[in-house]
């Protein structure tokens, strides 16, 4: 063993030795004195952890990914480094270390990235990649359709969602029947997707289209994995607006639209009528032509004008006192442009105020639909009436209160008819 005074005192290859074990020591003192261990969190805005995040030093490799806590743990990294935090669907953010060891993050929606991401989960949804066919439409899609209702408004919008009209026809009051790349179920079993609003099973035909963020259709059988059995033809997500942080924020939408009945037939005269049902003998099944001779003379006069009095008002009474049905008439009368009115007006009108701050934010919005229908002889409208408030608050670190309340009403009225069995 050397003695210090020894050593120092020994040739000089020895005291170089421990010049250099010297410069080594104050080196490495050097380096751990300007890097420092890093530990955070990072979240959402709404202080949910975010699992995968990646944060790396800015300029380099070195970096890490946050654990199902949204914990990281950093080391080696200088004090006056830059950190990139990045998570997909978010906006990256670009932070100072300046000395920090312990780092709590909050990462915001970046809204030009969300056509790459669509919403998934059952009640609260979460933004992910998927594999799977998923078509989406945005609000300003919708509000580009002035129509009835959301049924309407998704027609020819996304791909293999198909659209039908019942036997009710297109009456204001009915609703069409959808589904998602055909029938997919033989006989009379529903071949109808599940339909979530905000997460719960829901009526997207209620909905003012005003209110609605985006409307995501998952079209693969893969969405049975998540909402089980019910969603086996399909999954149709609709996300309604909710408040956000910033100054308050009032909105008015309205508009005036005309509707007019397409693809009318054009109607015989009555003479061409009567003459043709009477040739068709599978019609009349071997019995007399329905338009003997003296009505089709009536119905000639009564297009020339030189029908008399008594039979100007184009058919007669029979001996039950009703009016005669098919072949005791004569008018000329054009039944489609009597019953079917041309441009007719509807208008809605809706009303939103939101706003909010860190730890809260409110959506409340009412509307006001009145849809007139065609029918010129009688009052035919469908009013609806819609009020939606949501609230999301953060009330600690590790409990939120989201509200959400909605009310429809909806009013229709239009003439209707005795069956058969009561009138002769």
């Amino acid at each position: 063993m050397i003695s210090l005074p020894n050593f120092l005192s020994g040739s000089g290859s020895r005291r170089s030795l421990l010049a250099a074990a010297t410069v080594v020591v104050t080196a490495s003192s050097v380096f751990a004195q300007n890097t420092l261990t890093i530990k955070g969190v990072v979240t959402d805005t709404k202080n949910e952890p975010l699992v995968g995040a990646t944060i790396k030093v800015k300029g380099t490799t070195h970096g890490v990914a946050t654990d199902l806590d949204g914990k990281f743990t950093l080391p080696g990294v200088a004090k006056t480094a830059v950190l990139e935090v990045s998570y997909v669907g978010m906006q990256s953010q670009s932070i100072l270390v300046n000395g920090q060891t312990q780092f709590k993050i909050s990462l915001k929606d970046n809204a030009s990235q969300l056509s790459d991401v669509v919403v998934v989960g059952y009640g609260r949804q979460k933004r992910v990649n998927l594999t799977g066919a998923v078509s989406s439409v945005d609000s300003k899609q919708l509000a580009a359709r002035p129509v009835q209702n959301v049924g309407q408004a998704l027609q020819g919008m996304v791909p293999g969602l198909n659209f039908s009209v019942g036997n009710g026809g297109g009456g204001l009051e009915s609703k069409m029947g959808f589904n998602i790349r055909g029938a997919g179920t033989i006989g009379n079993s529903s071949s109808a997707p599940l339909v979530l609003i905000d997460g719960v099973e829901g009526d997207m035909t209620t909905l003012a289209p005003t209110d609605i963020a985006n409307i995501s259709v998952l079209k693969d059988a893969s969405a049975s994995s998540i909402y089980g059995s019910r969603a086996a033809f399909g999954v149709i997500l609709i996300t309604t607006k909710s408040g956000r942080e910033g100054k308050t924020h009032i909105n008015y939408n309205g508009n005036v639209r005309f509707s007019t009945a397409t693809q009318v037939p054009e109607m015989m005269n009555s003479e061409m009528f009567a003459n043709y049902f009477n040739q068709c003998k599978e019609a009349n099944a071997g019995k007399d032509a329905p338009f003997n001779s003296d009505i089709l003379k009536r119905i000639q006069d009564y297009r020339n004008g030189t029908i008399s009095d008594q039979y100007k008002f184009g058919t007669e009474s029979n001996d039950d006192e009703y009016w005669s049905k098919y072949g005791s008439g004569w008018a000329n009368t054009e039944w489609f442009g009597y019953f079917y009115d041309k441009n007719v007006p509807s208008h809605e009108h809706n009303l939103s105020v939101s706003g909010g701050s860190k730890s809260i934010n409110y959506y409340v919005s009412g509307g006001f639909m009145n849809q007139k229908g065609l029918l010129k002889v009688a009052d035919d409208h469908h009013n609806r009436f819609n009020l939606t408030a949501k609230v999301n608050a953060q009330l600690t670190n590790w409990l939120d209160l989201n509200y959400s309340l909605r009310w429809t009403r909806e009013e229709y009225e239009r003439p209707t008819y005795l069956s058969g069995s009561v009138l002769p």
